[in-house]
């Protein structure tokens, strides 16, 4: 499978976060205890470092899960808590993405275990392997993009960590070793022996993706000791498979100070001499032990500048006095600050190439999609609006679904009653600033009868013409559960007043200057667990004027040609849900606890036998299901798993492969 964070090493160098551990402490973790159990405990702690470190500029968060593994947790009695403070930690750093709204990685982290393996110490490497294996099937369910191997000194449990990467999933891994001042690890192996000893302990598996030297004695001697590596690397390793480069070392060695633990590198001599690690081939560089947002934030001026480009800004408010002891302020250092760019005069007309077309408004907008189906194969993406106010990583998803060849945008309205930005200024957005068309899921779940119609008006009048009718999940799900629900009407009930404003007339029955166009669209549960109710509830919708139906995630034909069945065949144009899957806790996860969702037991077999190659098998799953019901619908309906909008739009480009005509 191809990897968007190796594709984005390809564009050029990324700027990684800094600490995690000593910034957690400086913000008020314990020094004794598991950090990890932060994840569950105080998980705002974590989520606003992740924060911080996106507004630094960062674009990859490591997740907080360094000792996460049953040998270390078992030090705090908490070995049975694996897999839930992995899974926590994964969703903290990837809700921290979405709540900046911007493009970034989620580096899974696995750190090395206390004491010499067998026969030095008291480790034994099967026991070690099995640990690390358990912590990244817990870090790949959560949703992790990379590994970050970090901080060992002990080059052969380097490659037991990577050998479990490689044997639980096919994401790429960071590989990092950690050397002193003077080139050599806490064993005292210099650098060079350090890598044919990792070399010989990975026997015939495949380098990682990247290798590289973290924390240790600061910037200088970890730049020194890449150095050496990467010479290393070239007398030992064939062109073809060496790796590319990584550097994140500490803000030099640490020093206590009035019981306090200090690091001496201030962020602009920190970020001069880590941004040097571009001359040796570095592609990935951050910080680690000391380091905090404002290091990340000047790193990132440093390697702008070095490239010739401007230097960008700071994204949010500087964190100076966001709470005490976070920091100092994140504006740019002095000599490097952007020119602000003046707004533009009013009534002047925007630049021409500022924005992509946008989609026709009006009975052309519906024309389009009412057009296609039943006509040609019709694709949609499903595309979660924003946690917060920022659009920009929502709007880059949508233009990428656009340029992957989708006829539409599915946007969901806060769902699994999660709040989100609202679907209809997202749906808008997606139309006005991504050139394609939407579909506007919305819920009864949020307004009355009043706020539905208004917020319709409202749709029509922005032009978003197409809107999926649902109920909504309750508020008991998400995360305000003390949230009141209206539920005015149902779906069904929807249905009836989308109706009535294309007839010309509201919910009272007061004319309408101009009758609207939407094009009505509704859901199907192939595996409902009533399937009786879910079929006469269906019969209702398309009564009620539905045009089209979009079903939940199919896995097995059978279960959609049994409901095809009694209905005598499809009364109106559906759009089939897909969902790849990403690994079999994922496809257990989905089976277990989704409702609407339900994976044959052939399939979870097949799952949990392909190991590392599971999310490969996914989509081979999930496109035999298309082959089987494509003679029975008349479109794909795309659901990303994990938000992996990459892997759902590698299914929308083998789609369209094959009907190219469509």
């Amino acid at each position: 499978m191809s990897s968007p964070f190796l594709a984005a090493l390809e564009e050029g160098p990324l700027l990684a976060d800094g600490a995690v551990g000593t910034q957690l402490h400086a913000r008020g973790a314990p020094l004794y205890g598991s950090l990890e159990l932060l994840n569950a405990q105080s998980p705002e702690l974590v989520l606003d470092l992740h924060l911080d470190y996106l507004r630094a500029g960062a674009r990859l968060l490591t997740t907080n899960t360094f000792q996460g593994h049953r040998l270390a947790l078992a030090r705090h009695g908490l070995q049975g808590e694996v897999w839930a403070l992995n899974v926590a930690a994964v969703k903290l750093a990837r809700q921290a993405r979405e709540m900046a709204g911007q493009e970034a990685f989620v580096g899974a982290s696995l750190g090395p275990c206390q004491g010499a393996l067998a026969p030095l110490g008291p480790l034994e490497p099967a026991e070690v392997e099995e640990a690390y294996r358990e912590q990244v099937r817990a870090l790949v369910a959560g949703g992790a993009d990379l590994f970050l191997l970090e901080t060992f000194s002990d080059p052969r449990q380097l490659a037991l960590a990577l050998r479990a990467v490689r044997a639980e999933s096919d994401l790429p891994a960071a590989a990092f070793l950690t050397f002193s001042a003077d080139g050599t690890t806490l064993f005292g192996t210099p650098v060079e022996r350090a890598l044919e000893e990792f070399l010989e302990a990975l026997g015939d598996q495949p380098l990682p993706e990247l290798m590289g030297v973290n924390c240790g004695a600061g910037p200088a001697p970890s730049l020194e000791s890449l150095a050496r590596l990467e010479k290393a690397v070239a007398a030992r390793v064939p062109p073809a498979r060496r790796p590319r480069w990584a550097l994140s070392p500490n803000a030099g060695l640490p020093e206590r100070s009035g019981g306090r633990v200090r690091y001496p590198s201030r962020p602009a001599y920190f970020a001069e001499t880590v941004a040097r690690g571009l001359e040796l081939g570095a592609r990935l560089v951050g910080g680690c032990c000391g380091t905090s947002p404002e290091h990340v934030a000047r790193l990132g001026f440093e390697l702008a500048r070095r490239r010739g480009g401007e230097p960008p800004a700071p994204r949010g408010a500087a964190l100076a006095g966001r709470e005490a002891g976070r920091g100092a302020s994140l504006a740019p250092p002095a000599g490097l600050r952007a020119e602000p760019v003046a707004p533009p005069e009013a009534g002047a007309e925007p630049a021409a190439d500022s924005r992509p077309p946008a989609p026709a408004g009006g009975e052309r907008a519906q024309a389009r999609l009412a057009d296609r189906l039943g006509r040609r194969l019709v694709v949609s993406l499903e595309l979660d609006p924003p946690r917060g106010a920022v659009a920009e990583r929502f709007l880059a998803q949508a233009r990428k679904a656009r340029e992957a060849g989708v006829d539409c945008v599915n946007v969901g309205d806060s769902p699994m009653a999660r709040v989100r930005m609202s679907s209809l200024a997202a749906a808008h957005l997606v139309q006005r600033e991504a050139g394609v068309e939407a579909i506007l899921h919305f819920t009864t779940r949020d307004r009355n009868l009043m706020g539905l119609q208004a917020d319709l008006l409202g749709a029509h009048a922005l032009g978003v013409r197409n809107v999926l009718a649902l109920t909504g999940d309750p508020p008991a799900l998400g995360n305000y559960a003390h949230a009141t629900a209206v539920y005015d009407l149902d779906s069904i009930g929807l249905i009836r007043l989308l109706r009535r404003l294309n007839g010309g007339e509201d919910a009272a029955g007061n004319r309408l200057a101009r009758p609207t166009d939407f094009l009505i669209g509704c859901a199907l549960n192939p595996a409902a667990a009533d399937l009786e109710r879910e079929v006469e509830r269906f019969r209702a919708k398309v009564a009620e004027g539905a045009h089209f139906a979009m079903t939940q995630p199919v896995y097995d034909p059978a279960e959609l040609e049994a409901v095809l069945d009694r209905l005598g065949g499809a009364p109106l144009p559906l759009l089939a849900g897909l969902m790849p899957l990403a690994s079999y806790p994922h496809a257990l996860y989905l089976h277990n606890e989704v409702p609407g969702i339900r994976i044959p037991e052939a399939v979870l077999r097949r799952m949990e036998e392909a190991g590392a190659e599971a999310r490969r098998v996914g989509l081979e799953v999930v496109q035999e299901v298309w082959l089987a019901i494509r003679p029975w619908v008349a479109g794909a309906y795309v659901v990303p798993s994990f938000q992996r909008v990459e892997d759902a739009l590698a299914l929308v480009r083998w789609l369209r492969g094959r009907e190219p005509g469509g």
